[in-house]
């Protein structure tokens, strides 16, 4: 896959301390990187501490180059090959390969702590029982938009933290949790690849059950997983394990409905939620915009952004004349060459897209 222009982090089905205190309009609760233990055990609030996992997720900061899940996209696009490290702020300590596995660097903390918080939250939402009058629709779609972004946390630890599952599913990878913890919770060694993997395919098939019948109302509400979604996590789970008809299968099913953008979308910035591409996405706006700074990092036409990634010039020379997206590329300032897909908007936001039908 050509990973500046797909991006590694963007799940393509077609074969996948906060800066400000704002909370965000399009959350329907007040987002938080933690739970309240007072609202733990009431199914009426599995959607707010959904909403508060996904803030965390895609929101929580620790530096100006680590602000959400959006900056270890960016890690993983820098260590491509497709790419060529402008040493500007930000993401050149990924250009040499030091930001996944040492203990010490701020980026590797910041990742750790990232996807284990958020596994958190959703063991939290997920361990909520309800019945009767309590066992509503909205708290089984809430409930199974936890159980996907779980399985897709450690779809990211899976990938990251161990070689591929089809090297050696008995490898050790990183540690599973699946309960809520707490500070007297004992630490776990480190689970095997295949537990990882059994796990992950167990939340997704739990998923796609409670979210039978969910439609997300407007384009604003693609943060929270649908069935679409959960088709394609699946669809990237089969193919890491290597089940080639089921991850067709699945990817078929994901991209059922969506239409390809239009070649004019091409070239507007690739930063808006309700491209008729993206399936799953973090929606931005002026009161919530911390994730939007990651823009900065990869626009290259915004005047004062970093310009921190420009692209290999070689990779240019693998397409063909008449690609549309030929006309992205741009010879830049100190010979650099850049690629005009990723730009900021106007008002300084900009829409994260996670998941695409293409």
């Amino acid at each position: 896959m050509n990973t500046f222009l797909k991006n590694t982090a963007i799940l393509a089905v077609g074969l996948l301390s906060v800066l400000s205190s704002c909370s965000g309009d399009f959350l329907d609760n007040k987002p938080t990187d933690a739970v309240d233990s007072g609202i733990v055990p009431v199914p009426s609030n599995a959607g707010r501490i959904f909403n508060g996992a996904w803030y965390n997720l895609f929101e929580y900061s620790s530096t100006y180059a680590n602000i959400g899940y959006r900056a270890l996209m960016l890690q993983d696009d820098m260590m491509a090959d497709d790419v060529v490290s402008r040493p500007m702020y930000g993401f050149n300590s990924s250009y040499q390969f030091n930001d996944v596995g040492m203990p010490a660097n701020n980026r590797t903390a910041f990742a750790w702590y990232l996807m284990y918080k958020t596994i958190d939250n959703c063991n939290t939402a997920i361990s909520i029982t309800a019945t009767g009058d309590d066992n509503t629709a909205d708290f089984r779609h809430s409930q199974g938009q936890a159980y996907a972004l779980r399985a897709f946390c450690y779809l990211h630890l899976a990938q990251h933290y161990q070689f591929t599952y089809l090297k050696d599913p008995s490898a050790p990878a990183v540690p599973l949790y699946t309960e809520p913890t707490a500070s007297t919770t004992e630490p776990k060694g480190k689970a095997t690849l295949e537990e990882i993997y059994t796990q992950i395919f167990k939340d997704l098939n739990k998923a796609k059950e409670l979210l039978e019948g969910y439609v997300r109302p407007d384009d604003k509400s693609k943060f929270k997983p649908d069935v679409s979604v959960v088709n394609g996590l699946l669809a990237r789970a089969c193919l890491l394990t290597g089940q080639w008809n089921e991850a067709d299968g699945a990817a078929l099913e994901a991209a059922e409905g969506y239409t390809l953008m239009t070649d004019a979308k091409t070239y507007m910035g690739f930063n808006d939620i309700s491209n008729t591409e993206w399936m799953w996405g973090h929606p931005q706006s002026v009161s919530q915009s911390d994730a939007s700074y990651n823009f900065y990092y990869i626009d290259v036409v915004t005047p004062d952004a970093y310009n921190s990634f420009m692209a290999d010039p070689h990779f240019k020379d693998i397409f063909e004349a008449g690609d549309i997206r030929l006309e992205l590329f741009q010879w830049m300032r100190e010979g650099y060459l850049g690629y005009r897909k990723f730009r900021i908007r106007a008002d300084q936001t900009g829409d994260i897209v996670v998941m695409r039908s293409a």
